[in-house]
């Protein structure tokens, strides 16, 4: 087995308890390295790192001014260079087989929610990548989620400033064979690959929010 991060060969001790247990596909330094924090203070409800003259996170006092807001944000990653490279080579060089690595750091108590809906990409998008990044990681993990959003959008967020976002309509919609009123009462759990400004997942949010479910939680690969 090697490790599909940097490539080395992962050798393992073969005892009864490892001969029946599943491969990891990622050795113990690329798992150190890439479950590492930066160190600093940091937003205690999206996680990121603020400023030293920040009394409060400027991202959320941001969103708060304009969505509803969600009960906790989980993020499984920090964004620092080895996870940045990690996303560059799963979301753009197509090395699918990174999700089975992502998959590895998924901790989450999925069981607590009736729903559980990843962010959705644009038809185009998935043409063009052959895959959507947060659903094949939550395959590989065997985590069961509802295919209840749709989007058309095709711009990506990072060549759109906040304003850019804020000003277009939505771009998220509840899909035709979806039943978007079995939400009402529910507890969801919104899935997103990176969490950079909130928009995207908070965007998603409004849409759910709109079928009245008594929660709203957020899970995030990564916090840029």
């Amino acid at each position: 087995m090697i490790c599909l991060y940097c490539h080395a060969d992962i050798k393992e001790e073969v005892n009864l308890i490892t001969l029946f247990e599943r491969s990891r596909p990622l050795c113990s330094s690329c798992k150190m390295s890439l479950s590492r924090w930066r160190e600093g203070r940091r937003c205690k409800f999206c996680h990121r790192l603020m400023q030293a003259d920040e009394a409060e996170c400027a991202d959320c006092l941001f969103l708060s001014a304009y969505y509803e807001r969600p009960g906790e944000i989980m993020s499984m990653l920090d964004y620092h260079d080895t996870v940045k490279m990690l996303f560059h080579r799963y979301k753009f060089t197509k090395d699918a087989a990174l999700a089975e690595v992502l998959a590895m750091f998924l901790e989450c108590r999925f069981g607590e929610y009736d729903f559980s809906i990843p962010i959705p990409v644009s038809e185009v998008r998935l043409a063009e990548r052959g895959y959507n990044q947060t659903e094949m990681v939550l395959d590989a993990a065997g985590v069961k989620y509802h295919d209840a959003l749709f989007t058309e959008k095709v711009t990506r967020q990072s060549e759109l400033g906040k304003m850019d976002r804020l000003s277009a309509k939505n771009p998220f919609r509840f899909k035709a064979d979806f039943n978007a009123d079995a939400l009402e009462g529910m507890k969801v759990l919104v899935v997103d690959d990176i969490y950079t400004t909130g928009i995207t997942v908070h965007q998603a949010a409004e849409t759910l929010f709109s079928k009245k479910p008594v929660k709203i939680d957020m899970l995030t690969f990564s916090k840029a």
